[in-house]
């Protein structure tokens, strides 16, 4: 199973195993007591964002000046429409992307789970403080009101690990694709199954399909 962790130095990724950060030398020090860990971070879906949100707004200013050049002073009418609803995007585009290039981290440890996603708590919890897991999904479109009413946006899908113990619950819920990548959201439900099994912990919620095709991504990733 692939497990990288980051450098506290420069913050390049290195293998788990690694006792030297491979960028900038720094020591890590010894922990054997980690099972499975994965660090990333979005810059690339970052980028290709503002790229997108650019594109659009030079397109909009290219539809404003081509109403206002065909249909003169009549034309400026638009603004009142197409603006409000760009700048709309724009605020809900820059805090969505927030926090994209920062570093996530989903850790599974012989002592407890901890999830570190930039501006959400960290979250950590004991192995000794549940009995169970249940992985729940939901998805979402977000509404984009507009002078003609709301236009739904895209689609967002959440999962939600739900930690029941026999007088406490917990739960954490992680938005897939932003928090953590796709590829990486199936390796965490694998791991997490699979240290649940280890240690006598129910697990439920989670399709046999998206197991199956994890599975072949992490063979595939450490071939």
């Amino acid at each position: 199973m692939s497990s990288q962790k980051s450098c506290p130095k420069c913050g390049k990724l290195n293998i788990i195993k690694n006792k030297y950060c491979i960028n900038c030398r720094f020591q890590f020090e010894e922990n054997n007591s980690v099972e499975f860990q994965i660090v990333e971070n979005l810059k690339k879906d970052l980028y290709g964002s503002l790229i997108c949100i650019t594109i659009f707004v030079a397109f909009m200013i290219l539809v404003t000046v081509a109403i206002i050049f065909e249909y003169g002073l009549y034309g400026t009418i638009s603004i009142v429409i197409i603006w409000p609803l760009t700048i709309g995007f724009i605020v809900w585009a820059s805090c969505y992307l927030k926090g994209l290039s920062k570093s996530r981290r989903f850790t599974i440890n012989r002592d407890f789970i901890e999830i570190v996603v930039p501006h959400k708590p960290t979250f950590r919890i004991k192995w000794s403080e549940f009995d169970s897991i249940v992985i729940t999904k939901r998805e979402s479109m977000y509404a984009v009101p507009t002078g003609q009413g709301v236009i739904l946006g895209p689609r967002f899908v959440y999962f939600s690990l739900i930690f029941k113990g026999k007088t406490s619950k917990h739960s954490y819920e992680f938005e897939s694709g932003k928090d953590f990548k796709v590829r990486s959201r199936k390796k965490i439900l694998i791991a997490l199954e699979e240290s649940s099994k280890k240690r006598g912990k129910d697990f439920t919620g989670w399709k046999w399909k998206d197991r199956r095709k994890a599975k072949k991504t992490i063979k595939s990733n450490d071939s």
